[in-house]
């Protein structure tokens, strides 16, 4: 074998040996890409994964932001609620023994409202059930308070709320004296006015906006200068109190008692006692003008 076939054998070697390395190591290089493409892909999804969840994050805190704003719209709402004092007389039962009396003691409660859009209801809410005069009279009082201020109540529900500082006594309490109170009370809020809170009132609401007559005006009256008012509104015609006058009369061993009753103005015995006016209104307007 001549040199040159040697020297051409050990540079074919030295080239196959070469090439052989080099396509070790080029095969080695692509896993090794292989592997990075496949560690940046799943880095990539992690990446996703992890910034979907920062949106879920993101999405649920405005949700907890925008609940906890209306949360707080909400109490504001409650908080600034109007109210309005309206006078009641709950009956008291008595025994001396063999029969049972019936007195009427005068109570105060206060009512708040709580307009809401709805489909046109109106609830009356009380700690403990009341009768259906209340129900028929809040309903009165929105008819009535929509027609005075032009108001379109149609979508809205309208929720009256009545306590008193012991619920119990409200248990024994119905009727419609609390109607033009509830009605007073609506309009305010509607027109978004503030209530005099040393006037109190009591007289039920007719449709066509007049104050109806009531009973139990003295035991009221009495309950609303105990509770400090400077100003009682009643019905037209009924601020006046019964007052029984006797006189004896001797003829030999007998002597004899005779009794009358007589109305006399309530008002200058509520201003001796408690300083306060008894004065008469015959509709929501006529209210509406000791409130100012």
């Amino acid at each position: 074998m001549s040199k040159v076939a040697i020297i051409l054998g050990i540079i074919l070697a030295a080239s196959l040996y070469g090439n052989y390395v080099l396509y070790q190591d080029t095969h080695t290089l692509r896993q090794d890409v292989s592997y990075l493409d496949a560690q940046v892909k799943s880095f990539q999804r992690q990446a996703d994964e992890i910034q979907q969840k920062m949106g879920a994050i993101t999405s649920a805190r405005e949700s907890l932001e925008e609940a906890q704003s209306q949360l707080e719209k909400t109490i504001n709402v409650l908080d600034s609620s109007k109210s309005i004092t309206a006078v009641a007389v709950r009956p008291i039962l008595s025994s001396d023994g063999f029969f049972q009396n019936v007195e009427y003691q005068g109570t105060v409660m206060s009512i708040t409202v709580d307009i809401r859009d709805g489909t046109g209801l109106v609830l009356v809410n009380t700690a403990i059930p009341t009768g259906v005069d209340f129900q028929t009279s809040a309903k009165t009082a929105v008819q009535v308070a929509q027609g005075y201020t032009s108001a379109d109540l149609s979508k809205k529900d309208i929720i009256f709320s009545i306590t008193a500082k012991n619920n119990e006594e409200l248990q024994a309490v119905d009727g419609q004296s609390a109607g033009m109170a509830m009605t007073v009370l609506l309009v305010m809020e509607i027109e978004n006015r503030s209530i005099n809170d040393t006037v109190l009132l009591t007289g039920t609401i007719q449709p066509d906006g007049t104050m109806g007559p009531v009973g139990g005006v003295a035991e009221k009256a009495d309950a609303a200068g105990k509770y400090g008012a400077e100003t009682f509104i009643v019905p037209k015609g009924q601020a006046i109190v019964m007052v029984q006058e006797c006189e004896e009369s001797q003829q030999g061993p007998f002597v004899y008692k005779s009794c009358k009753s007589e109305a006399k103005p309530l008002s200058p015995v509520t201003e001796e006692k408690y300083g306060m006016t008894v004065a008469e209104a015959t509709d929501l307007a006529s209210v509406l003008g000791y409130f100012e």
